[in-house]
């Protein structure tokens, strides 16, 4: 069970949907499954290494990973003239298991103390969850068993599969290159396999 939507009222948004949802609680969540099964150690592992080499703050208890992206905002008093500064954060939890689960929270501005003065805050908190979000599918493991479910439930040519994670990233940061050469050399497939052998071994 996420430690977010514990006790919580929430609605589950499709794989695609950019965007969060409004529960009754009034922190904002945001929710997004991925069909793809990460449930060995050494998965769970890979995809925390993967993210600190991006530059997020990872914690990891037990089948659950928190990755938190840190900002500053700066600004002006407009009373006092004085200069602000705020270090403000929002957190993906990522729940493994047979399918996986992207939720993110935005905490309420007044979360982080008198921040008042601070335009946009929701807006860049959730464009900042989606960063994450991006970042998680393209750059670990969850984006090379998506590839796969690609292949084999949508019938998808490994490169169409690459194309269709890329173009589903579009905020990743530092976004990892993939190709077909790759993603056969990583998964220890030889290159003469077709797209459907490859999407049938996967599995």
């Amino acid at each position: 069970m996420s430690a977010l939507l514990k006790d919580r009222v929430w609605v589950t948004l499709s794989g695609i949907a950019k965007r969060g949802v409004y529960p009754l609680h009034a922190s904002r969540l945001g929710i997004f499954r991925m069909p793809v099964d990460v449930t060995d150690l050494s998965d769970i592992s890979s995809i925390s290494n993967d993210l600190k080499n991006s530059g997020f703050k990872i914690d990891a208890y037990a089948d659950k990973i928190y990755v938190t992206y840190k900002w500053t905002e700066n600004g002006l008093d407009s009373l006092t003239k004085e200069t602000l500064s705020a270090d403000l954060y929002v957190t993906v939890e990522i729940v493994t298991g047979e399918v996986i689960d992207l939720i993110y929270q935005i905490k309420p501005l007044e979360f982080f103390g008198d921040c008042y003065w601070i335009k946009n805050y929701r807006q860049k908190a959730d464009s900042n969850a989606k960063m994450i979000i991006n970042t998680v599918i393209r750059n670990t493991k969850i984006g090379d068993k998506l590839i796969a479910h690609y292949q084999k439930a949508e019938k998808l040519s490994l490169e169409s599969a690459i194309k269709r994670v890329e173009e589903l990233t579009p905020l990743a940061r530092n976004p990892k290159a993939r190709s077909a050469t790759t993603i056969l050399s990583y998964t220890g497939q030889p290159t003469s396999q077709t797209s459907a052998e490859i999407g049938k071994n996967s599995t």
